[in-house]
This record gives C-alpha cells, sequence and structure tokens, in this order.
C-alpha cells in the first residue's frame, strides 16, 4: 500500500508537469492559432500524453523494459481517454452553459470551455492512473 501511495504521489506530479504541458497547448492553439477548441483538446492531449508516457516510464514506475509494449499500452489507454474526453467536453460545455443560464448566470464561452476541460481531466487522470498502474506499468511478481 505504502508503493501505491508513493507511485500515486508521483504520478500526481507527472500528472501536473502534463497538465501544464496540456494547458498551454490548449491556450496556444485555441487562443493564439484560432483552432476549434475540441481539435486544441486533442492536439494538446497528444503532446501532454507524450510528455507523460516518458516521465512515468522513468520517474513514476522505473519500467523502462519492453518500451514498445508498454508505449503501445499506454497510449492505447490515453487514447480511450482521448476519446472519452473528446466526446465528454462539448457535453460539458453544454451542461456548464445550462446551468449556469438557468440560475442566470454568463461566463465567457472560454471560461466555460475551461470549465469543461478541467471536469474531464480530473475524471480521466484518476481512470488512467488505474489502469496504467496494473496494465501498462504492471511489474513482473517475483
Amino acid at each position: 500500500m505504502k508503493q501505491s501511495f508513493k507511485e500515486l504521489a508521483k504520478y500526481g506530479v507527472v500528472g501536473l508537469v502534463g497538465l501544464g504541458v496540456d494547458w498551454a497547448a490548449f491556450f496556444i492553439f485555441r487562443d493564439v492559432f484560432g483552432i476549434n477548441y475540441i481539435a486544441s483538446h486533442i492536439l494538446s492531449s497528444i503532446l501532454a500524453i507524450t510528455n507523460n508516457f516518458i516521465l512515468n516510464s522513468y520517474f513514476t514506475f522505473k519500467a523502462t523494459d519492453k518500451i514498445w509494449q508498454r508505449a503501445i499500452s499506454f497510449f492505447g489507454i490515453a487514447g480511450v481517454g482521448l476519446v472519452i474526453g473528446s466526446v465528454l467536453l462539448p457535453v460539458f460545455v453544454q451542461l456548464i452553459s445550462f446551468t449556469l443560464t438557468h440560475f442566470d448566470l454568463s461566463l465567457a464561452p472560454k471560461i466555460i470551455q475551461n470549465l469543461a476541460k478541467l471536469a474531464i481531466t480530473v475524471i480521466i487522470a484518476f481512470l488512467q492512473f488505474f489502469l496504467n498502474k496494473y496494465y501498462t506499468f504492471k511489474k513482473k511478481e517475483v
């Protein structure tokens, strides 16, 4: 249990770095280049996923054997998360917009998109931690 907590903490640190990569790229794609928020989410997520695979392999789980097999697994799990997130993002945008309108509150569309992206990021991060811990970076039983 202690090892799992330590790995979760390291995974959290890597996740925060990945979150920085994801959000910085998201804002650059959406706000600087004017790319649609869903496409910006996909592009920024791919950059963060690549970053996180490298850092989780060497820092979190110290699992550098079978790197191609682990990469396929990690990117497969991340791909599932990306699809789920890309489907949920516009749903959450609509849900947040509807909820705020219901309470006579109004926020700029970009703020609503940011809130929706934050919500799906949290959901997907927890799902991916457990899938990656027990599948991608599973250590051999000795």
